[in-house]
């Protein structure tokens, strides 16, 4: 499994250490490949010394991160930090699990008002991160989208194009929804 870490490069020296615990508790599973460096090996002064050209190139590569991970891992103890909202945002934005731990005590009340069942808030503290990290992965494990190709005729093509201009929600979306509205009205299958 392909996770994507981030988290406040601003607060190595304060939340650095447990940074490093939940990337430890993320790799402890062999079959998974955590995507951190970013922010264990920059600085913050790195960054702010970089031109304009590097931000661009930079943002590219975190948006390719997100993009193929199956699950982003957030600490977010320090949560007024614009950059990280944006990962969030991408990523819930994509349809992918996220894990937003938070030091007790550093909550995010903005973020806890967003109802998305792909958003996970945990708070830990000194003695529980590593349990908390191996059971929330466990679980958005089994929240994780799998990915079903099928084809259609091109007059299915241009309806979904057109139901995705009209309605304004993407192709993917509108079917997810049709499968949804299906299976509630699927009495067999609540009974098998």
């Amino acid at each position: 499994m392909k996770i994507y870490f981030t988290a406040a490069i601003s607060q190595v020296e304060e939340f650095g250490t447990y940074y490093t615990r939940i990337i430890k508790a993320l790799e402890q599973n062999s079959t998974n490949s955590v995507q951190y460096d970013h922010v264990t090996e920059t600085s913050f002064t790195q960054i702010k010394d970089q031109n304009h050209d590097a931000f661009v190139e930079f943002y590219k590569k975190a948006v390719r991160w997100i993009t193929q991970s199956d699950i982003v891992v957030v600490e977010a103890s320090f949560p007024s930090t614009l950059n990280i909202g944006h990962e969030i945002t991408l990523a819930l934005e994509k349809g992918k699990p996220v894990i937003m731990f938070y030091k007790k005590g550093f909550e995010t009340f903005f973020l806890s008002g967003l109802n998305s069942e792909k958003l996970f808030l945990i708070e830990y503290n000194d003695n529980n991160l590593e349990q908390l990290v191996k059971d929330t992965l466990d679980y958005a494990k089994d929240q994780s989208d799998t990915r079903f190709n099928f084809f259609i005729s091109p007059s299915l093509s241009h309806y979904l194009d057109w139901i995705s201009q009209h309605k304004k929600i993407p192709r993917s979306v509108y079917l997810r929804q049709l499968i949804e509205n299906d299976r509630e009205k699927n009495k067999e299958y609540f009974e098998a």
